[in-house]
This record gives C-alpha cells, sequence and structure tokens, in this order.
C-alpha cells in the first residue's frame, strides 16, 4: 500500500469511528444517559481502540464533537467535553505502548479513561453547580461500565480483527 492510500484508509477509518460513535451516543441518550451528572454513553467503548492505533485518537474525538454539538451545555460542552476526550485518549495510547499485553493495555485504558472523567465533573460542577464528589462519581461510573464493556468486547473483536493495522 502506498503512502497515500495508507493516509486514506486512515482517514476512512477514523471518520467510520467519528459516524459509530455519533450513533452510539445518540443511541446512549434515547435512554437519557447520552449527556449530563448521570451518563453512560456507549460510545465510550470506543475509547479502548486507541491502545490499537492512534488514528483512532482522531475518530474518537472528532466523533465526540460531533455528538456533542447536541449537548444542552453547548460550545464548553464541544470545546471542554472533547478536549478531555483528547487528553484522556492520548494518555491511554502512550500508557499502553509502553504494557507487556492486551489484557494490559485495555484495563489501563479503562482506569485511565474513568479517571479522566473529573474534568467533566468539574465542566458539571462549574456550569451547573453540581456537587463535585458526587458528579464525578456518577459520571466515572458511566465511563468504567461503558469501557470495562468496551474492553471485552475489543478483546475478542481483537481475536479476529486486525485492529492495529
Amino acid at each position: 500500500m502506498t503512502k497515500e492510500q495508507n493516509h486514506l484508509r486512515d482517514i476512512v477509518v477514523a471518520a467510520i469511528i467519528a459516524a459509530l460513535y455519533v450513533a452510539l451516543t445518540y443511541l446512549s441518550q434515547m435512554f437519557g444517559l447520552g449527556y449530563g451528572a448521570v451518563q453512560l454513553r456507549l460510545s465510550e467503548m470506543l475509547n479502548c481502540l486507541v491502545i490499537f492505533n492512534k488514528r483512532y485518537i482522531w475518530g474518537v474525538t472528532l466523533g465526540c464533537i460531533l455528538a456533542n454539538l447536541s449537548s444542552t451545555l453547548g460550545v464548553v460542552d464541544i470545546l471542554w467535553g472533547s478536549a478531555e476526550t483528547l487528553i484522556a485518549l492520548t494518555v491511554i495510547y502512550f500508557v499502553a505502548k509502553k504494557l507487556p499485553n492486551l489484557k494490559a493495555k485495555l484495563v489501563a485504558s479503562v482506569v485511565i479513561g474513568t479517571f479522566f472523567m473529573f474534568l467533566i465533573a468539574l465542566e458539571l460542577t462549574v456550569l451547573l453547580q453540581l456537587p463535585f464528589w458526587m458528579t464525578y462519581l456518577t459520571t466515572a461510573l458511566g465511563e468504567f461500565v461503558s469501557m470495562a464493556i468496551g474492553a471485552i468486547l475489543i478483546y475478542f473483536i481483537s481475536q479476529r480483527v486486525d485492529l492495529a493495522s
């Protein structure tokens, strides 16, 4: 594959991931769990893909930006929420590069993704005057559940599909 073909493939994969992120977020919102202090964004499962290839950082972040266009918090959530995603995914990517095996990388992605929800709790605390620690608990719990399910699914998918190339 030429460099241009490889670059085009990365763009297409990132676009597909972004579209999947948006669809899963909207599905979560159908149950009232896509935004707010209590959220279980199914789309956050896709964060686990980052351990395979950095192109997923851009796909998931773009998906988050697009999904947050529907947020009741407006521009702040588009910028702040998406920045949180970019930061968490970047940290996950670099930490995973140093870990020895797939299971360790997946566990690290879940822990790191859950940890960084403090930035979302901070956003909700500032904008909606919600109590920080309770908001952190509820958003982190939703993130943990979604990413743990994602880690399991992606583990089994990766046994059949090469997610790295």
